[in-house]
Order: structure tokens, then sequence, then C-alpha cells
């Protein structure tokens, strides 16, 4: 899937939008704001996944897209038309829901012939496509059961199939998988990028599982309080976060972020432990902030970027060791998560299974240098988005 990624990524400039929302607002009758100011450009046989905690505003967006909220300010454009005032029906997309919505007196068959008898489409043609879409989600055997016989895994293939049947131009999902068990969840991720790349379809994906979004998308939105945090690959955003809040929602454990002072190249912890910065951090930081300029700053480093001091890695440099003691060590088999206190703030550890670690234990912990990060203590993005910003409106 990585190449398919990076071949999309390069090819998205060079196409229109299949897709485009534009500054738009959701706001109730009782005044409360559910989405401030959504733009963004969807293209075609993209996997787009929305991701943030529950009530950031990401499935009133999918409602809108798909008409069944209005839009308050704003526009949609669907495959070049304008869509704000068209009927769900008229919109060409497919919707699945976190619940599968299956008509429970009904067999599989007719769940999936439903939908196309109400818009008139020819028997023959109504048997073809369930024939096709039940060979591709492999319910070929259950077409004659009623959805009471089916496990969750089962009902959920039926409520996908209920979407490929109407060959809709988009697919629009919401939490679909979030019933299922973990195990059966993993496997109907990769089932569901299958089926995208087999159907080549424009897919729009909800969630509030960091997995989901990082393992399924071609393209993350992460969104919180109703407004964009970033949008990028999931390698853009894992590696690159644009802010705080995205920094620690992605990647698990979350990233480790304490408090510094930044002062002439050097970071300096609560607890005195220095480290000097590499010199791209520093040239960063002083395009944007005076050189001389002493201040409060966040620090990032995700915990698989602490290294055990002795240990192998493929690091070019390495902070100097900081001396912690372990509060817990949680063993995941190749590796241990190691909780400890360093500056009176929690941080974890990533650090391989090589050697028993324990409660009490005290070891010698390494930065790596090229992949720490800096964030405003105000505004809480990171330096290196502010960077891009500052450069951007150079140049108008």
């Amino acid at each position: 899937m990585n190449e398919e990624k990076v071949s999309k990524k390069n090819t998205l400039e060079e196409r229109q939008p299949f897709i485009s929302l534009v500054q738009a607002n959701k706001i109730y009758a009782h005044g409360v704001q559910a989405v401030y100011d959504f733009s963004l450009d969807i293209f075609e046989r993209e996997f787009v996944v929305f991701v943030g905690p529950s009530g950031c505003g990401k499935s009133t967006t999918l409602r809108m897209i798909a008409g069944l909220e209005d839009i308050t300010s704003g526009e949609l454009y669907i495959d070049g038309v304008f869509a704000n005032n068209l009927e769900p029906k008229d919109r060409e997309v497919s919707m699945v829901f976190q619940s599968y919505a299956l008509y429970p007196h009904m067999t599989v068959y007719k769940n999936l012939a439903f939908g196309l008898e109400t818009r008139h489409v020819p028997r023959d043609e109504i048997d073809e496509r369930i024939k096709q879409a039940a060979k591709i989600l492999e319910i070929e055997p259950y077409l004659e059961r009623r959805p009471r016989a089916l496990s969750g895994g089962q009902m959920q293939r039926v409520a996908l199939g209920r979407a490929i049947v109407r060959k809709a131009k988009v697919f629009l999902m919401d939490e679909p998988l979030s019933n299922l068990d973990a195990k059966l969840r993993v496997q109907m991720r990769s089932e569901l990028v299958k089926l995208h790349r087999q159907l080549g379809s424009t897919t729009i994906y909800v969630t509030h599982d960091q997995t989901e979004a990082m393992t399924m998308a071609t393209r993350i939105v992460v969104m919180k309080d109703g407004r964009i945090q970033q949008v990028g690959t999931p390698k853009e955003i894992y590696d690159h976060p644009a802010n705080v809040f995205v920094s620690k929602f992605i990647g698990s454990p979350a990233m480790n972020v304490l408090t510094v002072t930044y002062k002439e190249g050097t970071i300096v912890f609560n607890n005195g432990h220095s480290i000097k910065l590499p010199a791209k951090i520093v040239e960063m930081h002083d395009y944007i902030y005076s050189a001389q300029h002493t201040h409060t700053m966040h620090f990032g480093i995700r915990p698989e970027d602490i290294i055990q001091e002795g240990y192998p890695t493929l690091a070019k440099e390495l902070s100097k060791p900081l001396a912690v003691e372990i509060k817990l060590a949680e063993l995941l088999g190749n590796e241990y998560y190691a909780h400890a206190d360093f500056d009176n703030e929690p941080i974890i550890a990533k650090i391989p299974a090589g050697k028993d670690i324990f409660e009490g234990d005290q070891i010698n912990l390494c930065f790596d240098m090229d992949k720490i990060h800096l964030f405003d203590i105000e505004s809480g993005l990171s330096i290196e988005k502010m960077q891009e910003d500052k450069k951007h409106d150079e140049k108008k």
C-alpha cells in the first residue's frame, strides 16, 4: 500500500478534486457549532479517514456530505456539481453505519436487493449486482439467511454489500468496525483496504481509532473541537505532527511531551538536565523567534525514539544519557513499555526485551536527536509548521 500512497500523493495536485468542502460550518438550532470552516479536497479513488475524539465533528461532517445534515454555511461539490441542496438519493453516495441497519425479517438477498428495488432497477440487473457483491465479500452461502443467523462480521459484510450493489461514486463509512471484537476488526481493516482497491472507489471513513486511520488511509484528516488540525498521509502525520494535539493523538503509546526552557540552542528541563539541539532545529527556531530569545517550549519525543544506553541503534546522534527510575514495566512480547518519571513528568520508552526490566530499576535513556520535536507553548504548533506558515506568508 505504501507505493500506492506515494503515487497518489504525487498526482493529487494534477487532478481535479472529486469532493470539495469549502468553508463548511454546521450550527444546530440551539446555537451549538459542531463544525468550523471545514475546507478539504478529496480526489477520486482516495481512502480518506476522518479521525479524532468523540464529539470532534467528524461524523457530522460525513453526514453533511451524505445529505443527512444540512450545511449551515459553506459549499459542497461532488464530481464538480454543487451539492448543498441535492437530496441524499441524488448524491450518488452509499453510507455504511456503525449499526448494520439490516432488516431483520428479510433474507440477506432481500436486504441487498431492497434499495435497488425502490429505485426500480430491473430484476435481472439486481440479481447480477447481488451475485457480484456476494462473491467479492464471500457471503454467497448466506444469501438465504436472515440477519439473526449471521455473526457480527458477516452482518458487516452484508452492510458493505448493500453499499456495493448501489454502484455509488462515493462510499461513506461511519465507524463501521466499532461493534466487532478486536481480532475481527484487524481482519476487516485489511479486507476493507482490499475492497477499496478492487472497486477503485472513493471512500471517506470516520473513526476515533488512530490505528484504523494509520493502517487504512491514503490521507488522514485529524479533527478536534470541530476544526481540522492536520491533513496528510499517515507517515506525514506521524513523523511531522502539526501541533501538540496531533502528536499525542496519533501514535500508541502517545508521544512524550515535556515542558522545557530554550536558551541559545539548548533545552533545559525543570530538573536541570540540558540537551544541545541539532543545528537544523536551532536554525528553524531562530527563523521563527529571536536567536537570543529565552523562553518556555514543549519538547516531544516518541517512545520508540528513546533508546536505553548501550543498546544497538541506527540513530546518528544521541543525547547524553539521562537517569530514570522505572515505575512500571509492561512486557509486550518482544519489547517493554517502560514507564518512568523524568522532570516530575511521566515518560514512556519502548525498550527491546533483551534484558528483564523491573519496577524500581535505574536505567539510562538517550533521545534520538533526529526525531525530537519542539512546539510553541502558546499556540501548540510545531516549529516546523510555524516555519512553513511563515515562509508561505512571506511569498504572498
